[in-house]
């Protein structure tokens, strides 16, 4: 299931979910648009195979986005909920790990069964897949629009 607080992407929102194949997912999947997202990103997607949130910013450093570029960044954040419904993606928060003399503390998410911790936004594989197929998606959900 899907829900958006917001009438003027809903359609588009669905029809990327169905591009996907998240659309009829036991996963609730919650999407609000929002003025602007934290550390000024065009989106987050958190969330388990139970319950997914995802944001998406209509401003970033304070300028307004283009409507083809929410449209992008729904389908990058979409394609992470289904990274997460397929279970290729989760995300397991900050944690304690013991390393020589001390303990460190770490960002961990695990890709399709490999754990990465600390990765650089860049090298992590989950967005090198959203980058890569987020135009792709976009295009094939404003068919249906």
């Amino acid at each position: 299931m899907i829900f958006t607080n917001d009438e003027k992407y809903e359609e588009y929102i669905n029809s990327v979910a169905a591009v996907l194949n998240i659309y009829n997912s036991l996963t609730e999947i919650e999407v609000e648009i929002v003025e602007k997202c934290d550390s000024d990103a065009g989106g987050y997607t958190y969330g388990d195979t139970e319950e997914i949130d995802i944001e998406i910013a209509t401003h970033v450093m304070g300028e307004p986005l283009d409507e083809d570029t929410i449209r992008r960044n729904i389908a990058h954040e979409l394609i992470h909920a289904q990274q997460i419904i397929e279970e290729r993606l989760e995300d397991r928060g900050l944690q304690i790990v013991s390393s020589g003399e001390g303990e460190s503390l770490v960002k961990l998410s695990i890709w399709d069964g490999k754990e990465y911790t600390n990765t650089a936004y860049d090298d992590q594989p989950w967005e090198i897949d959203a980058y890569a197929r987020e135009e792709q998606v976009m295009q094939e959900a404003l068919q249906y629009v």
